[in-house]
């Protein structure tokens, strides 16, 4: 039995057709179809290395202590690398730059650039016999949405085309809009079948989720995006923080639109029963949704936390206080949502079944559920560590980060 794990870069879940979206996604549907989709999952954080990390270790970013691109990950937490290991898989890893992402987690058995297709199916065509764990972190429906491999300096000044039609406003970032819708379908029509074609569907579970959402400026006004973290990373807004989730498992099963609130630190505990890589790590923070995929029952009644670090990308050092470095908590239940932007001493509470776009802030209102779920968010702040930086200094980072885009 082999495992496909594939993170779909900035995609948010309101844009596939199989969760009652805009762009034309029958691939993606179809994959929903024969397996179990989770329409609303929360990510645990809005940009990709704590989101990545927690829903392949079943921890929260802030306990994890993540939240820069060469860090590594802390050994007392096991990864879903490591279990597929132990049970037997090859695992390897195709990631949108090498150089960068998972470099210092070595079970990921880094292997190459996704962005180079033909090497990541001819991986997975040579295994398309043996027991393999593939993750494949597809990077095109990231800014600048454009389906090809570029040079840094190119991709740089296509980003920069784009964030200034997104400051512009109006037409122009309406097509921004639009660029992103296809480069949504591109991946599920021109990418996914080539992928499903190549492994066997019969002996291969699929996972297909995002590590986050997307926006465009629409809740500081367009002039405030400068950069990359203004479109993902900046907030915990459900655009940023809303992904899909679809569960395949070999040979298909009928299909399953899962109900209820699910959290991508779900997602290793589930994986681990469902395909038998032995019991979780006992310090997770996830649940087993095994039985969501199995029958399609609701996702059980759970907090779901989320978090944003401080932009300290810009600033002269690296934060070492936990309160420096995560500067705003949510908690999503399935009615509510709690933001504690703790930097700002501010805090917001939305009700998501009245206000699904979060635009009155109910915060005075006392009621004895939302006292205590305040009292449940505090006390998870409690929680948060920083973690090892490794061996780059705070300059080499910042320039690599400048060079993807992430800093002007």
């Amino acid at each position: 039995m082999s495992l496909l794990f594939i993170v779909v870069d900035s995609l948010r879940a309101d844009v596939l057709g199989c969760c009652d979206g805009t762009a034309r996604t029958p691939c993606v549907d179809r994959l929903a179809a024969s397996g179990a989709l989770f329409p609303r999952v929360v990510s645990a954080a809005p940009w990709t290395v704590p989101s990545v990390a927690t829903m392949l270790t079943g921890v929260y970013p802030h306990r994890l202590g993540l939240a820069k691109w060469e860090q590594p990950w802390p050994a007392e937490h096991p990864s879903l690398f490591d279990l597929g290991a132990r049970a037997g898989l090859e695992v390897a890893s195709f990631v949108f730059e090498p150089r960068y992402f998972l470099r210092a987690v070595p079970a990921a058995g880094v292997a190459g650039s996704s962005q180079h297709t033909e090497r990541v199916l001819g991986w997975l065509r040579e295994r398309r016999d043996r027991p393999f764990f593939a993750f494949v972190h597809y990077w095109w429906t990231h800014i600048p949405y454009v389906a090809r491999a570029t040079t840094v300096p190119a991709w740089r000044k296509l980003t920069d085309v784009v964030l200034d039609a997104i400051r512009a406003g109006g037409p122009a970032r309406e097509g921004v809009k639009a660029l992103y819708r296809h480069a949504v379908e591109r991946f599920s029509e021109d990418w996914m079948p080539r992928v499903l074609d190549t492994v066997d569907l019969d002996r291969t579970w699929i996972v297909l989720v995002a590590d986050h959402g997307e926006s465009w400026g629409e809740r500081r006004g367009a002039a405030a995006v400068h950069d990359v973290f203004d479109l993902h990373g900046n907030d915990l807004f459900e655009e940023s923080l809303r992904v899909p989730l679809v569960v395949r498992p070999p040979g298909g099963c009928t299909a399953r639109r899962v109900g209820g609130l699910a959290r991508t630190a779900d997602i290793l505990p589930t994986l681990a029963e469902l395909l038998g890589l032995g019991p979780p790590p006992p310090d997770i923070d996830g649940t087993s949704l095994a039985g969501c995929v199995r029958d399609g029952r609701d996702a059980p009644a759970a907090d779901a936390f989320s978090v944003r670090n401080r932009d300290f990308l810009q600033a002269p050092s690296l934060p070492r206080d936990a309160r420096d470095l995560w500067c705003a908590f949510a908690l999503t239940t399935p009615r509510h949502k709690l933001v504690w932007e703790r930097s700002e001493s501010s805090r917001h509470v939305y009700d998501l079944a009245s206000d699904p776009m979060e635009t009155t802030n109910l915060s005075e209102a006392h009621h004895p559920n939302i006292d205590a779920a305040w009292k449940r968010l505090e006390a998870e702040a409690e929680r948060a560590v920083v973690g090892p930086v490794g061996g780059d200094d705070l300059a080499r980072t910042t320039e690599r980060l400048r060079a993807l885009g992430y800093l002007e």
